[in-house]
């Protein structure tokens, strides 16, 4: 992308207050870690940083123009000057989005969303290059820097989306105005921010809203909520199910374990034969959501089978570990009552002499959290599995029959433990750092050696 000082005095009603106003960049950054040359440093300012005291190494690095709020030494770059710079990247974006006609799937939903635009991505990149937010990049600064990428050559992007407080839909949408929406599900997620289910649809349903006219909207109407999910007159209403009577249904499965499941799966009437390489049935849920998506695009149904089997994922979502010793399942990346259920289901339906559980906080659950955790360790119990390790005392509502203060101390119970070939999940909020389970067993060499 190439974008003029003067594209982003305009988009963003800034003022050129230094440099020359036909000065073109090369691109946008707001890390001056890693600014390229020629690039335009956007200086965002948060609760715990401020980027206005990194101008100078951005300038250093090589940065050719900065977007500020506050008055600073003049040298010759560039300088535009704005009221919020948060605001400003996020008009920058828009800005760029308006120059190309590339058709874009906006993903959202209270779980599943990485998997699904990973899936969706998928798919489309068989039918044309495709932009997508990479990891879990989905907020005001992460959407705006992804769609900045747009260019002439890309005929799709799929777009990401989260949020813990009201609005931020709204915004990343305006933006982003997709032509295809999909909201995953509705679950107590990020109350804290959204306060109940009513407020988490209200926020999330905003994304039809800003919908493109004559769009489509997916969803799963068979799931929980979703039933008082708002669809704008405006838009193509496009279902999907796994218990039918839907547009793009689950004909048949067979659960191949670990490697996924060899599904059949209706496209609004035509039948394909695929292969989801993630296991669980959530997951085959968040591949038929990718495939009403590419469905509403008029995707050929061969390509939708090929990039559903080929979908690849980032790490410590679903992640299976296996060796002679044990079968790791790295799912913590994020935790919530539904991705929990669904885990702890998956652990539950393996075939293993011994089947653990080792669970984090799930964070942001709101003056409840106590009854959603007490709730998921009943299902743990009742589902099948033989012990539950919580860690840390924000896990302690699980009522685990062994609780543990870190990581670390989880990692060599596993180690004392656990029977040969057992399975184990570990599975919590981001925060709760488990993903250093894993890094400790794999440092003792548990985890290494091939299946027998």
């Amino acid at each position: 992308m190439r974008i003029s000082a003067r594209d982003v005095a305009a988009f963003t009603d800034g003022c050129i207050i230094a440099g020359d106003v036909d000065t073109v960049f090369s691109g946008v950054s707001t890390d001056s870690r890693s600014i390229g040359g020629g690039e335009l440093f956007v200086a965002l300012r948060g609760e715990r940083f401020d980027g206005h005291a990194f101008i100078d190494k951005a300038v250093g690095q090589g940065a050719a123009g900065v977007v500020v709020m506050e008055d600073i030494p003049r040298n010759g770059t560039v300088i535009i000057s704005v009221e919020d710079t948060l605001q400003a990247l996020g008009d920058i974006a828009s800005g760029v989005r308006s120059w190309y006609d590339t058709a874009i799937v906006g993903v959202t939903g209270s779980t599943g969303k990485t998997t699904v635009k990973e899936f969706c991505a998928s798919i489309l990149s068989l039918q044309g290059p495709c932009l997508k937010t990479e990891k879990n990049y989905n907020n005001l600064i992460g959407v705006p820097l992804a769609l900045m990428e747009l260019g002439p050559g890309y005929e799709f992007a799929v777009i990401e989306m989260g949020t813990s407080r009201f609005g931020e839909i709204d915004r990343l949408s305006c933006i982003t105005k997709p032509q295809v929406s999909i909201i995953t599900n509705i679950n107590p997620v990020h109350l804290n921010g959204l306060r109940s289910i009513s407020g988490i649809i209200k926020e999330k349903q905003a994304i039809f809203r800003n919908t493109a006219k004559c769009g489509m909207a997916v969803i799963n109407p068979s799931l929980e909520h979703m039933d008082k999910v708002e669809v704008p007159a405006h838009l193509q209403l496009i279902t999907y199910s796994h218990k039918g009577d839907a547009d793009v249904t689950l004909v048949h499965i067979d659960h191949r374990g670990l490697d996924g499941s060899d599904v059949e799966i209706d496209l609004a009437g035509t039948i394909i034969r695929t292969h989801v390489p993630l296991p669980g049935m959530h997951n085959v849920v968040n591949a038929l959501g990718a495939c009403a998506c590419a469905v509403a695009l008029n995707i050929d149904p061969e390509l939708i089978a090929g990039g559903v089997r080929q979908a690849k994922f980032p790490g410590m979502r679903s992640e299976i570990i296996v060796s002679d010793h044990l079968t790791i399942i790295n799912d913590c990346y994020n935790a919530n009552p539904l991705s929990m259920r669904a885990a702890l289901d998956y652990l539950a339906s393996l075939d293993r002499p011994q089947k653990v559980a080792v669970l984090g906080q799930m964070a942001e659950l709101g003056p409840d959290a106590l009854r959603f955790h007490e709730e998921i360790g009943d299902h743990a119990r009742e589902a099948g599995i033989d012990t539950i390790v919580s860690v840390g005392t924000e896990a302690d509502g699980y009522g685990a029959e062994v609780r543990v203060d870190t990581p670390a101390e989880a990692a060599e119970w596993i180690r004392e433990n656990l029977e040969p070939r057992g399975a184990v999940l570990v599975k919590g909020s981001r925060s709760a750092g488990l993903e250093a389970v894993q890094e400790s067993l794999e440092a003792a060499e548990m985890t290494h050696g091939p299946v027998n």
